[in-house]
């Protein structure tokens, strides 16, 4: 049986043009004794061909798992891993390029440090109008980060991977061959089986099945650390991604309500009330109470913008929030009984500046 199975949501016939690219980096990798299953997810029938085209010229074992429509990244990559039993497990977006060394970077990290949840690479940014000319030296993500105020962003999104940048946070991990992160960015994240297994929600889905899209990587990257288990990137590894809703480099109010301003209205709706319901499900109410006015500022700000620039996104996604209030308070409940963390372990990661 194969060590690793990759699993990968098609959803639109945009996403064909990426798939030359992906797979040509996957037939470089060092390590290629893996499954791959693909989720189409309500996609064009011609991009599911173009990408089994692909999969047998690498000749790896695969399946194709037909979602029933579009169901989100959620529930998609609930379905592969209920249909999957490896050791590890990689989630791919079609969107990416890999240097030949990363799925055996990262399977060797993982063998070796066994507390270990999930593992990333450094992304790097992807001009995809240029190929793979377009490979840039800026960064796209490093891992989740959290404000004392409980906003994410991707860490280091559009920092200069250089010795010379000016970045206090690039000047300490240049250099180091992996740095520890709150957890990992789901474009592109590979994750322990038996880890996984002990923070499943109700229904053994590993990300909240109704949340769609948008914030399930930060629901589960809280889970685990709850519950005990580390997340790492490895830095001297890399990935290229083409992402295409980028945060800012800023990460202050000005520039946060400028790229709001540019989201699409599905990207507003589950980012916001899948926040909200991630708060409410993970913190530690010791954690809630020291950093209440923070966070009831935030949530100040995000809904009157919202309310006034886009009321829907905030009318409809209460309305939500209260309709699967059901299963989020099962999912809560599920999520108190694994926890092993201490409040003040999981504080660390809460930027105060």
């Amino acid at each position: 049986m194969s060590k690793l199975s990759i699993h990968m949501i098609l959803h639109s016939d945009q996403q064909k043009k990426y798939l030359p690219f992906l797979f040509e980096s996957l037939k470089r990798q060092t390590f290629s004794d893996y499954e791959f299953i693909l989720i189409d997810n309500s996609s064009n029938a011609d991009v599911i061909r173009v990408a089994e085209d692909e999969l047998k010229k690498i000749g790896c074992p695969y399946k194709v798992l037909d979602a029933g429509g579009n169901v989100g990244f959620s529930a998609g990559h609930n379905l592969a891993y209920k249909n999957s039993n490896t050791a590890y497990f990689l989630l791919l977006n079609p969107d990416m390029y890999l240097n030949k060394d990363v799925l055996a970077n990262m399977l060797a990290f993982l063998d070796v440090h066994h507390d270990t949840s999930n593992v990333s690479v450094r992304l790097m940014r992807w001009d995809f109008d240029h190929g793979v000319e377009g490979f840039t030296n800026d960064v796209d993500a490093i891992g989740i980060r959290l404000f004392r105020n409980r906003r994410a962003v991707e860490w280091l999104t559009g920092e200069a991977w250089t010795q010379e940048n000016s970045s206090l946070d690039v000047q300490k991990i240049f250099g180091k061959s992996a740095t520890e992160v709150f957890g990992a960015s789901g474009a592109f994240v590979m994750y322990r089986r038996a880890s996984i297994e002990k923070v499943l929600l109700p229904g053994e889905n590993i990300f909240d099945p109704t949340y769609h899209s948008y914030k399930e990587d930060l629901d589960l990257a809280y889970r685990l650390r709850n519950a005990g288990f580390t997340s790492y990137v490895i830095l001297n590894t890399v990935a290229y991604h083409d992402r295409t809703g980028a945060g800012p480099r800023n990460l202050g109010d000005a520039a946060a309500i400028k790229n709001k301003k540019t989201q699409p209205y599905y990207v507003s709706f589950h980012s916001y009330k899948n926040h909200i319901r991630t708060l409410y499900k993970n913190e530690y109410w010791q954690n809630f109470l020291l950093d209440f006015p923070f966070i009831l500022w935030y949530e100040l700000k995000k809904f009157g913008f919202l309310l006034l620039t886009n009321p829907k996104v905030v009318i409809v996604g209460w309305k939500e929030i209260f309709a699967y209030l059901s299963y989020t308070n099962k999912a809560k409940k599920a999520i108190r009984t694994t926890r092993k963390n201490h409040y003040q372990g999981i504080r660390r990661w809460f930027l105060f500046e």
